[in-house]
């Protein structure tokens, strides 16, 4: 099957600057200030942004740790957590007209940022015509969002590396999911691979709860990451490494 790409360019290259965050050198406090704007979509240079909704940060147990506001009333979108230094979170984000999402993070150990296109919702106008457009592939009938059912759209850090890798994923009851891996082409469709680089990956009609992604890659590398998805949300997998090679 293909799905036109042309409206994710270049969308890999955020993920070519390493972390997502960055920090000052200040001494670490008991809590420090995390800043960045947050837009309604992968990165195309002509998003909306996040404005008025919940952006809320916890910890992997469910504790909550941060609300997020918006401090300058003149840049809506740009929003301000503060948060314990150093710290493994799940971020969830929701606002009006937009399908919510999980991201998973690392707080920063000082004052951080983090980049434009690092976090995102997803418009339901522009993102769930997209979803639509998978149903029937690999014999997956979508159901709708709600609170039974989350899903999960990902991107390799590596596409690369990902060609003829092993791709598992668990939902919040265990229960395995049916991954839909993609290879982009020279004429920007994503098609359907299982031994060809790997561009995006999806899956769907997911329990919420922890959802786990575990990739055994080919040269032998593997990743195992956990997100702790409630039911309504897209699991934002973005950017995510294979463990490093030994030297």
């Amino acid at each position: 099957m293909f799905c036109p790409a042309r409206w994710l360019p270049a969308l890999l290259l955020l993920a070519g600057c390493g972390t997502w965050i960055f920090d000052d050198d200040s001494e670490a406090a008991s809590s420090v200030n995390w800043y960045g704007s947050i837009i309604d979509g992968p990165y195309t240079g002509e998003n909306g942004v996040l404005s008025g909704g919940d952006v809320l940060v916890d910890d992997l147990d469910g504790e909550r740790l941060a609300e997020g506001t918006e401090p300058y009333s003149d840049t809506p979108g740009y929003w301000k957590l503060q948060v314990p230094p150093g710290e493994p979170v799940a971020i969830h984000l929701a606002g009006e007209e937009q399908l919510p999402a999980v991201w998973r993070g690392t707080t920063p150990t000082s004052t951080g940022y983090w980049y434009t296109g690092a976090l995102f919702s997803y418009h339901e106008e522009t993102w769930l015509p997209f979803f639509e457009d998978l149903e029937g592939q690999q014999g997956v009938s979508i159901e709708p969002l709600g609170e039974d059912s989350c899903w999960l759209w990902g991107a390799p850090y590596d596409p690369d590396a990902w060609a003829g890798a092993e791709i598992e994923l668990l939902d919040g009851e265990g229960e395995p999911a049916v991954v839909l891996a993609y290879t982009l082409t020279e004429d920007d469709l994503l098609v359907l691979t299982s031994d060809e680089p790997v561009y995006y990956f999806f899956a769907f009609n997911m329990a919420p709860g922890d959802v786990t992604l575990s990739v055994q890659a080919a040269d032998g590398r593997s990743l195992e990451e956990t997100w702790p998805a409630w039911g309504g949300e897209v699991v934002s997998a973005w950017y995510v490494a294979l463990a490093q090679e030994d030297s």
